[in-house]
């Protein structure tokens, strides 16, 4: 996994491909151990490169679209809610 360090910190330099254990912010490391690198990126320290050398940007998931029944069933449960308080008076 391609990786660019954002934070500089010492950390296990086997596991990157790097000969010190210390690493400063901007460094790239092409083949670094997966769970290391996953571990990295988890913490903020390290995001993962694409083929291009850039930074891989994901989408957020698309929501679906709300069915007919879906809102019919949110009116009703609107509804027995509001008659429920009015007997509650």
């Amino acid at each position: 996994m391609k990786i660019k360090v954002i934070w500089g910190f010492v950390g296990n330099g086997a596991l990157l491909g790097h000969d010190s254990n210390k690493v400063k912010a901007g460094a790239v490391f092409e083949d670094v151990d997966d769970e290391y690198a996953h571990t990295l990126i988890g913490k903020s320290l390290a995001v993962e490169l694409d083929g291009n050398g850039k930074p891989r940007l994901f989408k957020p998931k698309e929501t679906k679209p709300v069915a007919p029944k879906d809102e019919q069933a949110a009116a009703d449960n609107v509804a027995a809610d509001q008659a429920a308080a009015k007997e509650a008076k």
